[in-house]
């Protein structure tokens, strides 16, 4: 058990010595995360829309027979379903490009387009993600219209309503400074210990007189290092 104090003490005396370097590199590596956040990566925003999807008159007639209840339920689903599918289809981002008159740059700066319907109910949420806050708003209102459109020109119905319209805070979403700032301080934390723990718990080298005691096993009065003579020419 002393022994096993003895390690640990002599541990935490290696931390405490080494904690000026623990703190600069942790320091030194978060302020680069940091700097590498605000001035290298480019900020993402994020701007969405919900959308309702009307009842159809054969949805709406009351009925009390379980059978036309559980399918007008899975009519629902399956039209939610398709309504998600045609999102991913390229005509109608392509109508959404050409009626804004993008250009490759500005296209390349919508980063994507979903369409989530994630609790089952009759809102679907459009979601854009662009590199610039004021063309998402742009894209996203010519996007639902576009869709509208769409929907009702394959379906043959136009029950699609605008609930809110182009919502999004003016921040980016990604990257969030304070994130990467504190999984920077934990992973350069646990990078910095870990190399004081590898070089000098871990090591073979004698560092100290409470080393070579603990090496030899009598008390010491000194040490002397050795210095390696080099020949000439090396």
């Amino acid at each position: 058990m002393s022994i096993f104090n003895k390690n640990i003490n002599r541990i935490f005396t290696l931390i405490k010595s080494k904690f000026l370097f623990l703190i600069l590199f942790t320091l030194i590596g978060t302020t680069a995360v940091g700097l590498y956040t605000v001035f290298i990566i480019s900020p993402i925003y994020s701007v969405s829309s919900k959308l309702i999807m009307k009842n159809t008159s054969s949805q709406t007639n009351s009925q009390n027979n379980d059978t036309q209840t559980i399918e007008a339920i899975n009519l629902f689903q399956r039209q939610a379903k398709t309504y998600l599918e045609i999102a991913d289809l390229p005509p109608v981002k392509e109508d959404t490009n050409k009626a804004l008159g993008l250009s490759p740059d500005e296209i390349a700066k919508i980063k994507s387009v979903k369409l989530t319907n994630d609790s089952g109910s009759q809102l679907v949420t459009v979601t854009v993600r662009a590199l610039d806050r004021e063309l998402a708003d742009r894209y996203i209102r010519e996007y639902v219209i576009q869709y509208k459109k769409f929907t009702a020109d394959r379906l043959g119905r136009d029950n699609l309503s605008v609930v809110t319209e182009a919502l999004g805070s003016s921040s980016p979403v990604y990257p969030v400074l304070w994130k990467n700032l504190l999984v920077s301080i934990l992973v350069f934390s646990f990078i910095g210990f870990n190399t004081i723990f590898i070089k000098y718990v871990l090591g073979d080298s004698i560092d100290s007189y409470e080393d070579l005691e603990e090496l030899v096993g009598t008390p010491v009065l000194g040490m002397i290092p050795t210095i390696e003579r080099k020949r000439r020419g090396e």
